[in-house]
């Protein structure tokens, strides 16, 4: 169903179609779940009516709740059942997610259950996400708006593709002190989630990079539901063309697909007539560097790369788009 729509130029029909993929996969995963529980753990049944529920009225679940399923799948195979428990509990209690884009601010009340499922499911990786003052917060979620915008005006299909994708948005920044200081995030387990770093993105037109880059990462989420990207084993690390530590395979296959995309993004803006010239030489310089990490790690893939044909294929339409 879904190969006609891993062409590599973005699309709001694009977007939706991997949203309602997404939401109909978990749909299915938990009520297997739930008839699998019913028998042995009655009360986990129980706690997942409400979010199957939700989901077969065609309402979205936010991003909390992809979280705590995994967390729910994970501890029934482990045989943990009191975990199960918990999460399938936490489940229960998950309200239907906006239907209009939400921002959230680290370590505020509004997200406490969000960074409470974060912690949960990235362990110490999350304490990479720091809170952040409400007035950064409150200053960057007008930027934001103003990136969108942009896109909206300047590049219509990809900001209708990245609104049906993304359904949330987070605010962190890096602890004080830390080595390493992330400028955007996104993780598979929890669908409709970007996580931005204010730090790194002081004007619109780097807004609309950052939403380019790490909602292609989403998007390579939604398209790989049923099969890899890559084979190689996680073990195997390799340079990355985005990153300074080496990474697995299937990490630079990521890195190099959202080059593409980032570059598409800012190449379209600079022929918008929406940037001023300053802003037009930033996005074609941006562009020039996108396409050499896309070369970079292109190179790696085509010879350490074993490719799954749904990996394939994805990559196909990013190269030729490339040229």
């Amino acid at each position: 169903m879904l190969a006609p729509l891993r062409l590599f130029e973005p699309s709001l029909e694009r977007g939706r179609a991997l949203t309602g993929a997404v939401r109909a996969s978990l749909k299915e995963s938990l009520e297997h779940l739930s008839a699998a529980c019913e028998p042995v753990l009655p009360e986990v049944t129980g706690y997942l009516a409400n979010p199957l529920d939700i989901l077969r009225a065609g309402l979205p679940l936010p991003p909390e709740a992809f979280g705590s399923y995994f967390e729910l799948g994970e501890a029934l195979l482990g045989g943990d059942n009191e975990r199960a428990t918990n999460a399938a509990r936490l489940l229960s209690g998950i309200s239907p997610g906006s239907a209009e884009l939400a921002f959230h601010r680290r370590g505020s009340s509004g997200a406490a259950l969000l960074d409470k499922v974060l912690d949960q499911r990235c362990g110490d990786e999350a304490f990479g996400f720091a809170p952040i003052p409400e007035p950064l917060f409150l200053e960057f979620r007008e930027l934001v708006n103003e990136g969108l915008d942009l896109l909206r005006r300047g590049f219509p299909d990809l900001h209708g593709e990245i609104t049906a994708i993304i359904s949330d948005l987070l605010f962190a920044q890096a602890p004080e002190g830390a080595l390493m200081e992330f400028d955007g995030a996104s993780h598979y387990q929890f669908w409709g989630l970007l996580i931005l770093n204010p730090k790194h993105h002081r004007t619109p037109l780097a807004v609309a990079e950052v939403l380019a880059h790490e909602s292609g990462h989403s998007l390579l989420f939604g398209l790989t539901i049923d099969e890899p990207l890559v084979f190689n084993p996680d073990e195997e690390l390799y340079p990355s063309p985005l990153r300074i530590d080496p990474r697995p395979m299937d990490g630079i296959y990521h890195a190099t697909y959202v080059s593409a995309r980032m570059a598409l993004a800012m190449e379209t803006l600079a022929g918008s007539g929406f940037l001023t010239p300053e802003e037009g030489d930033w996005a074609e310089k941006a562009a020039e560097k996108d396409r050499h990490h896309f070369a970079t790690g292109l190179k790696t893939i085509e010879e350490y790369g074993q490719l799954s044909e749904t990996g394939r294929e994805i990559l196909d339409h990013a190269r030729r788009w490339v040229g």
